[in-house]
């Protein structure tokens, strides 16, 4: 874990990071501050309008390396690092899911997605309230303005539309556990203690039914980890990509 000054860890190895729903390159910004990594890539799901598109940029941004790739998705980009990984296992050297389950989602979710669907289509989604977007991040930061301006800047800059298409691109989705369980790579679970979209019990039994995987919990710290705490992703990710 080599670092190029006190407060900067650098990465050797390429890495491709995959954004959340309603998330840009600013979901990484304040992680990326403590890391040098020289080859680098992103994955602009905002761009695309369905799976198939989805798929399509993130197989290109692999497309970037000659050498295996180190996957870091957060959330919903951590399910779609996971099928990127899948579809190109030779070329995967790891996989990195922050806050992010690998598997189907609850039918109650579902049912959720579909109304906020209606709502968008309809044109009467106001967006986030206060509530909702404090909910994302551990409670000792709901009067960390700065870091929820974050959140809502990218809500207000990407919009419903981006939004409604990352819904249904990714609401069907399946349980990768299974076949993620025989890949040879290894996979790095990591996730916020105060994480109210998934829950410890639920990464726990994710992680244990693969073998090939290692599991941290990070304290004060919502499903936001990435913003909240940005020094301590980047150490753990230079950690883990050597």
């Amino acid at each position: 874990m080599p670092k190029t000054n006190d407060t900067t860890y650098q990465i050797n190895q390429p890495v491709v990071f995959f954004p959340g729903a309603l998330c840009d390159e600013r979901i990484f910004n304040l992680c990326w501050q403590y890391l040098d990594i020289p080859m680098r890539a992103f994955v602009p799901l905002q761009w695309a309008e369905d799976l198939a598109q989805i798929k399509m940029l993130s197989t290109d941004r692999l497309a970037y390396f000659e050498q295996p790739v180190h996957l870091v998705g957060f959330s919903m980009g951590g399910y779609i690092a996971a099928l990127t990984a899948l579809e190109n296992q030779s070329g995967i050297a790891s996989l990195t899911l922050i806050g992010s389950a690998c598997e189907e989602l609850p039918k109650d979710e579902i049912q959720q997605r579909q109304q906020l669907l209606k709502l968008i289509k309809n044109k009467r989604h106001a967006g986030m309230t206060e509530k909702r977007l404090k909910s994302f991040f551990h409670e000792s930061h709901h009067q960390q303005n700065e870091y929820l301006n974050i959140v809502k800047q990218m809500e207000q800059d990407l919009g419903a539309g981006v939004l409604a298409a990352q819904i249904s691109a990714t609401q069907s989705r399946k349980s990768l556990l299974c076949v993620l369980s025989k890949c040879s790579f290894p996979i790095h679970i990591i996730s916020g203690e105060q994480d109210n979209l998934l829950s410890e019990s639920t990464l726990r039994s994710m992680h244990k039914q693969l073998t090939n995987s290692d599991l941290t919990i990070v304290e004060n710290a919502g499903h936001m980890l990435p913003i909240e705490q940005s020094k301590l992703l980047a150490e753990y990710l230079a950690s883990k990509i050597e």
